[in-house]
């Protein structure tokens, strides 16, 4: 702004200049003035040849009407090299302010393109610095979702796992079931198979068979280990239901076949 300022000033003063050198030359080509001089001289003659001769008179007269006419080729040429030595200063002063708007106006170009230019760099950055947080937001964006993908894998693996194990445990119980009711079921056979041939013995034998019988029924369904409690725990491989559940954790081996055992299973009797 200072420098159109500055223009402005420059421009309304050489205006100004201008205009004083018009008025200058508009005077100096007006014939009034050329006129008040012939007018101005032609009394001054007169008066010199008034106290002459007729002849003297008009020697007089003829010089003072040749006098002026000199005069005023003189001031004519004077007023011409006048006006063309002010309108060469006018044409320099156009050339000068031509010069000088031409300045300005390369400079004022100048500054409006380093301000462009300085704008968009601005905004370059500015747009350059949201595209790298963006960039950044998308990687951590993308690393979350795979860290979930990865957390779901495993959660679908480690449940397809629980799912298999739940699948093979209810196969082991229902296999266990099936055998215990095998395995009650033959122990039911073989407890009325003994009893048919305890009833098969002689008369005279009746009571101590009996008795024996007994024994040996409650022998059966007592512990093999304490003798004491009811057998309610199955061992396993051999499946052999033989101990009772204090006796249970502490055998390491079945007292009916002396199997190693690899488990075991309490059962509920009641």
């Amino acid at each position: 702004m200072a420098v159109e300022a500055h223009n402005l000033h420059l421009f309304s003063s050489q205006h100004l200049l201008r205009s004083r050198f018009q008025l200058l030359i508009t005077i100096w080509n007006q014939p009034s003035l050329h006129t008040m001089q012939m007018g101005f001289l032609s009394p001054v003659s007169g008066a010199a040849a008034a106290p002459g001769s007729v002849l003297g008179f008009n020697n007089v007269a003829s010089a003072a009407v040749l006098a002026p006419r000199k005069r005023l080729r003189q001031v004519s040429l004077l007023g011409d090299d006048m006006s063309s030595h002010l309108q060469q200063q006018v044409l320099d002063i156009d050339r000068l302010i031509l010069q000088h708007a031409e300045r300005a106006r390369a400079e004022l170009t100048e500054r409006r393109k380093r301000f462009t230019t300085q704008i968009l760099a601005a905004l370059e950055e500015g747009m350059s610095k949201r595209l790298r947080a963006s960039q950044e937001e998308v990687a951590r964006l993308g690393k979350m979702n795979w860290a979930l993908e990865e957390r779901i894998k495993s959660l679908c693996v480690e449940n397809q796992m629980w799912r298999d194990m739940a699948q093979s445990n209810e196969a082991t119980a229902n296999a266990l079931r099936a055998n215990l009711e095998q395995f009650l079921a033959a122990q039911a056979r073989a407890e009325e198979e003994a009893a048919t041939a305890d009833d098969a013995e002689s008369c005279c034998c009746v009571g101590d068979g009996e008795e024996e019988a007994g024994v040996r029924r409650e022998w059966r369904r007592a512990c093999r280990s304490c003798h004491d409690g009811e057998p309610s725990v199955l061992l396993l491989p051999c499946r052999h239901l033989c101990l009772c559940a204090a006796c249970g954790p502490a055998v390491d081996a079945c007292p009916v076949c002396q199997c190693s055992k690899s488990g075991s299973v309490c059962i509920n009797m009641s």
